[in-house]
């Protein structure tokens, strides 16, 4: 959709947006592409999955369908673990931090906001030097692609969830001793 933008108080609005339809902030651009990426890719391994196993039956397999659903279920998952933490759906078990004063949740919260960015940064690198390990490796029923492709998911999952991670510390330090609604 091509925007045209009008000049305001706030700053420059699209003159196209429907009644009640909310405006998308740039931080959002991200968070709506790991959505549609993430749902995009879950469909499209679900039918060639599907797909792949009606031409087995057939007797006329895909060779490169078990190949590609690797590549898009690596990608998918960590689209949809950034869109799940950045939206607070994550499962959390904060049956005994619930019970603590408010400050001390949120020193756990921080302190658990850290843990999880230093193993993001692990995986960042880890997965860096997983990635350039795995250059020469190719696919089976791809042979022209490289699975690299593949393990390139984790270094950039990594830095998506500790991007999403930061601002959660960020957000965290300054919201005062407010009373809301949070999960470790």
């Amino acid at each position: 959709m091509i925007f045209r933008w009008a000049p305001t108080s706030r700053g420059r609005v699209p003159l196209n947006l429907k009644r009640g339809e909310k405006q998308v902030n740039r931080k959002d651009y991200l968070l709506l592409f790991e959505k549609n990426a993430a749902k995009i890719l879950i469909t499209s391994m679900i039918i060639l999955v599907f797909v792949s196993g009606v031409a087995r039956f057939l007797k006329n397999p895909i060779n490169w369908a078990v190949d590609m659903s690797t590549f898009m279920f690596a990608w998918a998952c960590f689209f949809a673990i950034d869109v799940a933490w950045r939206e607070n759906k994550m499962m959390a078990v904060d049956l005994l931090v619930r019970r603590l004063p408010k400050k001390a949740q949120k020193v756990i919260r921080i302190v658990n906001y850290l843990i999880i960015s230093a193993f993001m940064v692990y995986l960042v690198i880890w997965g860096s030097q997983l990635t350039y390990t795995m250059r020469f490796r190719r696919f089976l029923g791809m042979p022209a692609v490289s699975y690299s492709w593949v393990t390139l998911s984790v270094p950039v999952g990594g830095c998506l969830i500790l991007r999403t991670t930061i601002e959660k510390i960020i957000n965290e330090l300054k919201s005062r001793n407010k009373g809301d609604e949070r999960t470790c």
